[in-house]
């Protein structure tokens, strides 16, 4: 019997750069980035849309399916398709987006400098969402290995390179003190929320953002959104579209969903390199973040 052909899968790496930034390989931005990126820059914002506006493995997954439960008041499952069906960097045609009906949700991992400038502008809704550093960047490296194009590396290894190094989207530390700044200074419509909160507080935290969003709930559907969008649940049921970067097309997307998880992974050196340089960075910058899961 002939050998089964390896499964094709679309290379997430290595990233493309433009400008300062770096970019995952995304089919739309290597077929023009400067075309593809002033394309998104002058898309045709309305004032229904939402933007989720987050770094990679922050929770995008999960806060995205709760947006749309509340947005589309139903609590079934990918009713209208996963993350990256609305996600502007995997947009292989801006025109199609105009026949979308309202309301139109989309997802970004680009820093605030490069969203649609119509949004930005008209201060239209964002919802902000941030993890802590330190369990972001392990979540990234436990991600990203595996995955189609991305070379082997140790843990050591990605923190010199991709944590102490960071130019993805431009970098985590730039991501947040943009968004951190534009709150500060009340510039745009701008909702923020962390996945630590999202985790310890789920309800309070659906009801805030159904209130940012307008929408008027019951504690019923509330409670069952929680429910439908736990973590064990999204593990189960939620499409994951991460199959087809893997070359085994391997679900890959849903792993422990806890706080604290860098404490496995960060050596006490590198916990005190990323601390000096957290507060070299975010000098000036009022945020703090949860690192521990709260003890019962």
């Amino acid at each position: 019997m002939a050998e089964m052909e390896k499964r094709k899968a679309m290379p997430i790496f290595p990233f493309l750069k433009y400008r300062s930034i770096t970019l995952p390989p995304m089919p739309p931005i290597l077929k023009d980035v400067d075309h593809f990126m002033e394309s998104l820059r002058n898309f045709n914002s309305r004032e229904s849309d939402v933007i989720l506006c987050s770094p990679m493995k922050s929770g995008s997954h999960w806060l995205h399916e709760i947006v749309s439960m509340l947005l589309h008041q139903t609590t079934e499952y990918n009713k209208h398709g996963v993350l990256l069906d609305c996600n502007f960097e995997c947009q292989p045609d801006w025109d199609k987006l105009e026949q979308l009906n309202n309301p139109r949700f989309f997802h970004t991992h680009l820093p605030m400098e490069y969203l649609p400038r119509k949004h930005v502008e008209n201060e239209y809704k964002i919802i902000y969402l941030n993890r802590n550093p330190k369990d972001r960047a392990v979540s990234l490296y436990l991600f990203l290995q595996g995955k189609e194009g991305v070379p082997v590396m140790t843990w050591n290894e990605f923190f010199e390179n991709f944590v102490v190094i960071d130019t993805i989207y431009g970098g985590w530390f730039t991501f947040t003190k943009e968004f951190e700044n534009a709150i500060s200074e009340k510039r745009g419509n701008i909702l923020p929320v962390t996945f630590e909160k999202l985790k310890i507080a789920t309800i309070p935290t659906i009801l805030e953002i159904a209130s940012f969003l307008g929408i008027l709930v019951d504690d019923n559907f509330i409670k069952d959104i929680a429910d439908k969008c736990s973590f064990d649940n999204l593990k189960k049921n939620k499409i994951d579209g991460t199959t087809s970067i893997h070359p085994e097309g391997r679900a890959t997307l849903w792993r422990k969903g806890i706080i604290g998880d860098w404490e496995n992974w960060f050596t006490v050196a590198q916990n005190e390199k990323f601390d000096q340089m957290y507060q070299r960075e975010m000098k000036g910058c009022d945020v703090n973040f949860v690192y521990n899961s709260p003890k019962d």
